[in-house]
């Protein structure tokens, strides 16, 4: 990579003084402990690359935090933002029904391109905001309807679905409410092992139908890395038909390309009450998030007699710059072929990966779609890899300039959308490299 010219405003090396940022999801005590040094913060990106302050480029394997879907150079994406905050930088969907142009210009496009039958949507800023608001609606439609008891909502252990007093609640992680309740009340998870639709329509005999407002899931998980059939969950959208339950898909990570689909659920045929996207919607570059939704839905959500609104929103919500950014992105999306890109690079890394650990491994255990890969670290019996050593291979891929995700199961390898064969091969490389390394400091260790 180019050599860049040192910022004035640089920390000199070593650890901060003082150190203000509290992280959201870090255990601060962990990182002022063991891990903050000023040289290791970033400074510079470039294509899939991301430098730190100490000189050091790496390949962006999680993609920012797997929003960053075209890259750090995507310059028709900075000229939009820029000529936007040049014409009009901000303005709100909020309140005063003066919506901006671009706005409204993104929400055609947005709904066009995503297709399903997903004709209406609002715009928010982040993932978990949306997810929280989809319950919300589901909750406020059944008021409408005359049934405020149907409040019971059924999501999946191990599921993500964002951080907050809603996200936290409909999300299958015990770290996400132990420690923070009472949070949304009458949320139920099933198990995601086996048949999703099975797990569902027990719960759903066990509450009883009329109780059950909503269903909320991941088509591909993306903490526990479960891939429910396509034919189960084609199932499932059929059994929350049958009961007039609420089939919200949440493809924050999922969606916009990360699988070489816009959707998930749409590209297999399935149209959800709800889609909710986010993180590629602007490649990361400013804020934004969207819940999708059919028609079905808003004329009894959005234009209820006698009129309602849904107590939900924030004064940025569908931001112009934002919508100015994810017309961009969807323009470079259609000029370029990114979600056939994808298809093809993801299915050759994910050859590569699997070879890699039936070579290291004795066999592949490789799971996801798109440039989405699950890389499970485990033992020959299947028993996964313990926390400690999880995050040696994921240290080591860093100490070879490649950055991944920590996973429950092993490692996620999430790079930008615009990764090419070449970029790829790397990967491949230094994944296999750091792999190796950390097999053979095992085998010394029980030596």
């Amino acid at each position: 990579m180019e050599q860049s010219t040192p910022s004035p405003f640089s920390e000199p090396p070593g650890r901060p003084e003082n150190y203000p940022l509290w992280h959201g999801s870090t255990p601060m005590e962990l990182f002022l402990e063991h891990t903050v040094r000023t040289e290791k913060f970033f400074v510079e990106g470039q294509g899939i690359r991301v430098r730190d302050a100490g000189g050091r480029w790496f390949i962006d394997g999680r993609s920012g935090c797997w929003n960053m879907g075209l890259g750090y150079s995507a310059q028709g994406v900075k000229d939009a933002i820029a000529r936007q905050l040049d014409e009009l930088p901000t303005a709100t969907l909020l309140s005063y029904d003066r919506p901006a142009q671009v706005t409204v210009r993104y929400a055609r496009a947005l709904v066009d391109a995503v297709g399903g039958g997903l004709d209406y949507l609002r715009l928010g800023n982040t993932g978990s905001q949306m997810t929280e608001t989809a319950v919300m609606m589901s909750r406020f439609m059944r008021v409408l309807e005359g049934n405020p008891s149907r409040t019971a909502v059924l999501s999946f252990a191990g599921s993500y679905h964002g951080l907050g007093p809603g996200g936290n609640a409909i999300s299958g992680m015990a770290a996400g409410f132990d420690f923070c309740g009472p949070l949304l009340p009458d949320v139920h998870l099933v198990p995601a092992a086996g048949s999703w639709t099975d797990n569902v329509r027990a719960k759903i005999e066990e509450l009883s139908a009329e109780r059950v407002t909503c269903v909320i899931l991941e088509p591909q998980m993306g903490v526990m890395g479960v891939i429910p059939d396509a034919d189960d969950l084609r199932e499932l959208a059929r059994l929350c038909r049958q009961h007039g339950i609420h089939f919200i898909a949440d493809e924050v990570t999922t969606g916009f390309g990360r699988i070489g689909a816009m959707s998930r659920c749409v590209d297999l045929g399935i149209r959800p009450d709800m889609l909710v996207l986010g993180k590629n919607l602007t490649s990361g570059y400013v804020p934004i998030a969207a819940l999708l939704v059919t028609g079905e839905i808003y004329e009894k959500a959005a234009r209820p007699n006698p009129p309602r609104f849904l107590p939900a929103g924030s004064a940025t919500d569908g931001h112009p710059v934002a919508a100015a950014a994810g017309l961009a992105v969807l323009d470079i999306f259609e000029r370029d072929g990114i979600l056939a890109h994808v298809r093809t690079i993801g299915a050759h890394l994910s050859e590569q990966l699997g070879a890699i650990q039936e070579k290291r491994l004795g066999e592949s255990r490789v799971a996801g779609a798109g440039l989405m890969l699950s890389f499970p670290l485990s033992e020959s019996g299947g028993q996964s890899w313990p926390v400690p050593r999880r995050e040696a291979f994921r240290r080591a891929c860093e100490d070879r300039g490649l950055l991944v995700s920590s996973g429950a199961v092993g490692a996620w390898i999430v790079p930008p959308l615009v990764t090419t064969a070449e970029d790829g091969d790397e990967i491949a490389a230094i994944v296999d490299d750091a792999l190796a390394a950390v097999l053979a400091e095992t085998k010394e260790g029980a030596a």
